[in-house]
């Protein structure tokens, strides 16, 4: 099998001349003004549908569905359902074996009918104590309800993603990945060394409320109507002093925070690239107390200094949706009371007189927002992916619900009516002509237009989702070889792309005799970075391609496959190579890892 593989790949590479790198390319200014692109968009979107007990309902045909893109009829273009428990005829095969100094970021197949999901457990946004209750509640899961048609991935969020296991079936490698797991308290997820599960808050107006003051016949407290006599300008700068202190620490408290959000949504992406390459619905159990990104209505003086996420967030949404990855969000820290309306609450300070002061009933208020701020953002990033949110004590419970709804689902796509890609949020409502039922769905998509947002940011996005490879990217899928050379010199890396996963445009470029020929316009980027065995990055080489192909060339990568060569020179050494692909008609993107010796070392 092995030398199946080998055999194959150096077919590819043979055929490199096929697609030269963009700066060789030679072209005349008259047919770079007259070319004529097409390209057509289809949007996907998977639905589960319940009947009143929340049993899946998997009889539907595809006359019982109407799509509406904002308020407006979209014809159906294509329809299936996967249905739990359905088996195929035919078994996939296991992958074959590599031969040395390749790769491939290929994932194993996967049968769309098999449940797959990852569990995140998000240490970087869930106190100690929340973890070590989580960790219990999924051990509880894989003894009380784990089922071994299940295959399921544990990574864990700190300061960055962690894998704790691959795929599996076998709930003994799960238990004894969740066993590893110790309670991670990053630092930037701490302030003044207590644990700051604060959100970020866009704040509205704040209502205008009397000064301090406490209550009861016998209270000692200030009189609220008394008229200052003195303190003029000096209560003023101190004043001042005491509001810039404040703006200090918002600015410190929202840079943590502003850390906790980048770090937390790159999680997000890399999952969804990871996941891309898998067929059909996949499960993303998100186990969190919060997601720092919330609106509330507390304190003016936070607007100053709060962040726009907007971009990201758009971002995030869109990959999840686009790789089919339906986000299932669990409260770690289950159910919890919240202190408005507490019987245990005396409302008596410790001398016993009875707390009226604005600053408590603020504080009291803020901790009520920010709890109930929390499980929207929670509960908006599962609907928004057309997962669920779970907010219960029996965490197992949770776990068991969320993969059984994920089995069985619609997969339904159109062509949007509307052409205009504008960046603007599009509303997507699935129905059923069928009462009873319910259907959950991607709430719609951002109409980004991939080609017009990609062309200043491809060398960025691709050298970042190189430089970090927690999980491989599927999106563009690969195979890479790299011989090392006998002494320090060149070292040459072999990339051979599965067309199929790359998007080609058609190109109509006047001929010499002025009729218009259609060709295939392929344009990627290429990426390769050595890093030494303890993560230090020594150095990186990128590569483009921008080719129109003849048809009979295009046939032939359709076959097999993209090839291009990246040369990159290193000292002798032991080196990792991080691996990228970036089509830039879509922005999607692949990545890989490779280990090479220089050099004999």
């Amino acid at each position: 099998m092995g030398f199946l593989v080998k055999e194959s790949f150096l077919l590819v590479l043979l055929s490199v001349s096929l697609i030269t790198p963009a700066g060789t390319q030679s072209q005349s200014p008259n047919q770079s003004e007259l070319v004529i692109r097409a390209t057509t968009r289809m949007v996907s979107v998977d639905a589960v549908v319940t009947d009143k007990e929340g049993r899946p309902v998997t009889n539907l045909t595809k006359d019982d569905f109407t799509i509406l893109e904002d308020g407006k009829p979209q014809t159906v273009a294509s329809y299936a359902v996967s249905e739990a428990g359905a088996t195929s005829q035919q078994r996939p095969k296991a992958q074959p074996v590599l031969p040395p100094h390749v790769t491939t970021n290929r994932p194993d197949v996967v049968e769309s009918s098999d449940r797959i999901a990852v569990l995140l457990l998000d240490g970087l946004n869930t106190p100690p104590q929340n973890q070590n209750y989580l960790k219990q509640q999924m051990l509880k899961f894989l003894a009380e309800h784990f089922d071994p048609s299940r295959k399921l991935a544990v990574v864990v969020l700190s300061e960055k993603l962690i894998v704790l296991q691959t795929f599996t079936s076998d709930p003994a490698l799960l238990k004894t990945a969740l066993q590893k797991f110790q309670a991670v308290a990053p630092a930037v997820a701490r302030n003044a060394g207590e644990w700051d599960l604060s959100t970020t808050y866009v704040s509205t107006p704040e209502i205008s409320l009397p000064p301090e003051a406490h209550g009861g016949p016998d209270s000692s407290g200030a009189d609220p109507t008394q008229v200052p006599t003195s303190g003029g300008s000096s209560d003023t700068f101190a004043n001042d002093i005491a509001y810039m202190m404040r703006r200090f620490e918002n600015e410190a408290q929202n840079f943590a925070r502003d850390t906790r959000v980048n770090i937390t949504l790159d999680a997000l992406q890399q999952i969804a690239r990871f996941l891309s390459g898998q067929r059909g619905r996949k499960s993303l159990l998100w186990f969190s107390t919060a997601f720092p990104v919330a609106v509330s209505g507390i304190n003016p003086e936070d607007l100053s200094t709060s962040r726009n996420y907007g971009d990201k967030l758009r971002v995030t949404t869109n990959l999840l949706n686009d790789a089919h990855v339906a986000i299932y969000a669990i409260d770690a820290a289950g159910l919890a009371g919240g202190a408005l309306g507490d019987a245990s609450q005396s409302g008596r300070d410790a001398t016993g007189r009875i707390m009226l002061t604005v600053e408590a009933n603020r504080k009291l208020a803020k901790d009520e927002f920010a709890r109930m701020a929390t499980d929207d953002t929670l509960e908006r990033a599962a609907l928004d992916t057309g997962g669920r949110f779970f907010h219960a004590n029996d965490i197992s419970n949770s776990i068991a619900l969320s993969l059984d709804e994920a089995g069985s689902y619609y997969m339904l796509s159109y062509y949007p009516t509307n052409k205009k890609w504008d960046g603007k949020f599009r509303q997507v409502r699935v129905k059923v002509n069928r009462p009873g039922l319910t259907v959950r769905s991607r709430q719609g998509y951002f109409a980004i237009d991939a080609a017009r947002k990609n062309a200043g940011t491809k060398t960025d996005d691709l050298k970042a989702a190189v430089s970090s490879i927690a999980l491989p990217s599927t999106q563009v899928t690969f195979m890479a070889r790299a011989l090392p050379p006998a002494k320090n010199s060149e070292l040459m890396v072999e990339f051979a792309v599965d067309s199929n996963t790359v998007s080609f445009e058609t190109v109509a470029r006047p001929s010499g005799s002025g009729t218009q020929v259609a060709r295939q316009n392929c344009n990627l980027s290429f990426e390769v970075q050595a890093f030494t065995p303890d993560g230090k990055l020594v150095k990186g080489a990128g590569q483009s391609a921008d080719a129109d192909l003849e048809p009979e060339t295009y046939e032939r990568v359709r076959k097999q496959g993209i090839p291009m060569k990246v040369p990159i020179s290193l000292n002798a050494g032991k080196y990792m190579l991080h691996l990228g692909v970036r089509d830039n008609h879509t922005g999607l993107i692949g990545t890989a890892e490779l280990p090479v010796v220089v050099g004999g070392s």
